[in-house]
C-alpha cells in the first residue's frame, strides 16, 4: 500500500440495519434486528424492542425522531394500571410506541421515571423504508388500523 493511501476497515461480521419510518415518511428507528422477529406483548399487541446502552454483537437500535411526554399517561388494563411514556414523531405527532415507567417493574424497588432499556412500538405506526419507497398507500393502511383499534 502506497503512503497516504487509507484502508478501509474490514468487519469480521456484515451487519444489516433496517429502517423504518412513522407513516408520515420520518425516520424514526434504525436496528440490526427485524422487527417481525420481535416478541408480541400480550394486551395491546405491541412490538417489544430493546434499547441497548451500546451495540452488541447481536443487537443494535437507535430511536432517531421521536419525543416523549415527559408526563406519563396513566392507562387502565384489564389487570390494573401502567404508567407509560409515550413516544411521538416528531413530525406529525403520531403515537408511534410508549416506554413503561420503572415503577411498573419488581426490580426497580420503587423507583420511577421512565424504563429506557426498551420499547414498545405500536402496531401499524411504522413502516420499513422499503415499503416507504414503493409508495404503499398509508391512508387505506391508517384506516386498516384505526378499524382495528
Amino acid at each position: 500500500m502506497a503512503t497516504g493511501e487509507l484502508q478501509s476497515p474490514t468487519l469480521e461480521k456484515a451487519t444489516q440495519v433496517s429502517t423504518y419510518h412513522c407513516i408520515c415518511s420520518q425516520l424514526i428507528l434504525a436496528t440490526t434486528t427485524s422487527l417481525s422477529s420481535l416478541t408480541k406483548r400480550a394486551g395491546d399487541h405491541s412490538l417489544i424492542l430493546p434499547l441497548p446502552p451500546s451495540p452488541t454483537e447481536s443487537h443494535y437500535a437507535a430511536l432517531k425522531g421521536t419525543a416523549f411526554d415527559s408526563t406519563p399517561t396513566v392507562i387502565r388494563r384489564e389487570d390494573g394500571f401502567e404508567k407509560r411514556y409515550i413516544h411521538r414523531c416528531t413530525r406529525c405527532d403520531i403515537v408511534v410506541g410508549y416506554q413503561l415507567d420503572k415503577s411498573q417493574w419488581v426490580e426497580s424497588e420503587g423507583g420511577s421515571g421512565r424504563r429506557e432499556d426498551v420499547i414498545y412500538l405500536l402496531r401499524g405506526g411504522l413502516m420499513d423504508t422499503a415499503e416507504m419507497e414503493k409508495g404503499k398507500d398509508m391512508e387505506r393502511e391508517i384506516g386498516l388500523v384505526q378499524a382495528k383499534g
